[in-house]
């Protein structure tokens, strides 16, 4: 759903079996914070890097903005 805040992480946090899915993580771009549920593997992200919906992108930054360095953790 379009409004749903999930991501997608790079393989080496996802783990070949997905043993990340379902995890919370919450994301920090200046100031703003947004947790998003883990729900699949993102193959062409960078070591640490994520793939955020449309939706938990935008709770952070406007889309036009492009690609943003955000900190995140774990729940």
């Amino acid at each position: 759903m379009n409004s749903d805040h999930i991501v997608a992480l790079s393989q080496g946090q996802y783990y070949s079996n997905g043993g990340r899915c379902g995890k919370i993580i919450r994301v920090y771009y200046q100031g703003k914070t947004v947790d998003a549920k883990v729900v699949d593997l993102c193959p062409s992200c960078a070591q640490d890097a994520i793939d955020l919906s449309l939706s938990a992108f935008q709770a952070l930054a406007p889309i036009e903005v492009g690609v943003i360095q955000v900190d995140w953790v774990y729940l």
